[in-house]
């Protein structure tokens, strides 16, 4: 068995959770955070916002990451996610023992699932030239679509949800509407609210000069035609509700991108689309059946509507969900907790108590981020509910930990649970190869 160096190397670069750069990534199989451009030192044996001042991009590059572990172990849907991953964790000790053919699906259905994060490139479409700048300079409007299968038929119970972007020039792309973008939104907020926390303790003049900087490269993200898969949700809100602020264009699309993530069965069920989707009919019912969060998320985005001089984050959320027939914000983040909280335990396997006390440790997490209606996950909330952050291999590929973290690492062995996902990575791989 290669050691976890061989492996980390051998993986590297091959995760299918959002990332936009090569910085850094989430091994959402294993929950391992890989720096690839951070060392240790820019990160170890600091303890508070004012200790990053010379290092903030890095220090909000890994709340970024961190966040994507959160939404994986603290949401109802990355809880769904995870019991897909331990299903297959689950049969790895007998892939070779007679019967256990009828269990190798899952493996395939792993894969699937993984796939519709961000799905293919060949559901998207770009044409023409031209930068989509500010909300006001562009056009977003939606279609629908269905996936084929593995046989290549059209699967009417898979509808997608396609965001349409008309930019300046001849500019025209149609984007899917997933999940993954749902996630890369939750963490880039939790990154430029780490970054404004960081800048917050320069000096005078500094500090706004930081945080300009900040927002500067924020509107060179959105304005990026290439990066569509990654901000789609917040170019979405910033159009129907007419919102040309970034930043809380941002916010407000992470807190609705949270809830979304938080949505259970009996919500889908009692979920309203808004009228100008009625044309959907039964792929509606797919979708809800399917509780997509992607889906959802574009309901109550059409359905909040404008944003006024008056409007707050929380009331532009309660008009969409109102309107949505959803319970308010608040009422489904508590739900969620205690959905979490009463969630039985997983089968055993070589990976059961580590991945326990992981998820544990990502209730926590959620637990502080629900206490708010903001879900950025930053380091003055780490600090003031004691989360316990799980450790990061940095570029060297040695193990970093964060000052302030709680984490036990005594209860977690890295090096054991990379290993799973190798062994996933490989048993996924051959399977497909049998079958698809």
């Amino acid at each position: 068995m290669p050691d976890f160096k061989t492996q980390f190397a051998e993986l590297r670069g091959k995760s299918i959770f959002p990332a936009r750069s090569s910085i850094a990534e989430f091994h959402f199989r294993s929950q391992v955070i890989g720096l690839n451009e951070i060392h240790r030192d820019q990160f170890e044996g600091r303890s508070e916002p004012a200790d990053y001042a010379n290092s903030r991009f890095e220090i909000s590059t890994i709340f970024h990451e961190l966040t994507h572990w959160s939404d994986m172990t603290g949401t109802l849907w990355g809880r769904r996610h995870m019991d897909d991953i331990h299903s297959v964790l689950g049969i790895l000790d007998k892939l070779r023992a007679r019967g256990s053919e009828g269990e190798f699906w899952k493996m395939v259905y792993l894969h699937d699932e993984t796939r519709r994060l961000m799905y293919p490139d060949y559901y998207r479409v770009q044409e023409g030239e031209g930068k989509l700048g500010a909300p006001r300079e562009s056009t977003v409007d939606f279609s629908a679509g269905i996936e084929f299968d593995s046989l290549g038929h059209q699967d009417h119970q898979r509808p997608i949800l396609f965001v349409r972007f008309y930019g300046s020039g001849t500019l025209f792309i149609r984007q899917p509407m997933t999940v993954g973008a749902l996630l890369e939104t939750t963490a880039t907020w939790s990154e430029i609210a780490t970054g404004f926390e960081v800048a917050a303790t320069l000096k005078p003049g500094a500090d706004v000069v930081e945080k300009r900087l900040i927002e500067k490269d924020l509107e060179v993200l959105l304005s990026d035609p290439d990066l569509t898969i990654y901000t789609a949700p917040v170019r979405m809100v910033a159009s129907f509700a007419k919102l040309d602020d970034f930043t809380q264009a941002y916010r407000v699309a992470a807190s609705l991108a949270f809830v979304c993530l938080n949505l259970d069965k009996a919500d889908f069920e009692q979920l309203k689309p808004p009228e100008v989707m009625n044309a959907w009919g039964k792929w509606t019912d797919a979708a809800k059946q399917n509780m997509d969060p992607a889906f959802a998320f574009a309901c109550i985005c059409i359905s909040a509507g404008t944003w006024s001089a008056d409007s707050t984050v929380e009331s532009w959320l309660r008009v969409g969900l109102q309107a949505s027939n959803l319970p308010a914000d608040a009422e489904i983040r508590d739900k969620a907790i205690a959905i979490l909280e009463g969630k039985s335990k997983l089968p055993d396997t070589a990976w059961t108590l580590p991945t326990h006390y992981l998820l544990s440790a990502g209730l926590e997490s959620a637990r502080a981020r629900s206490a708010t209606f903001d879900p950025a996950l930053t380091i003055s909330l780490s600090i003031a509910t004691k989360l316990a952050l799980p450790p990061l291999v940095d570029s060297e590929l040695e193990v970093g930990r964060l000052a302030f973290s709680t984490f036990d690492y005594d209860k977690w062995s890295l090096e054991q649970m990379f290993d799973g996902e190798w062994q996933v990575d490989k048993a996924v791989r051959n399977m497909l190869s049998a079958c698809r």
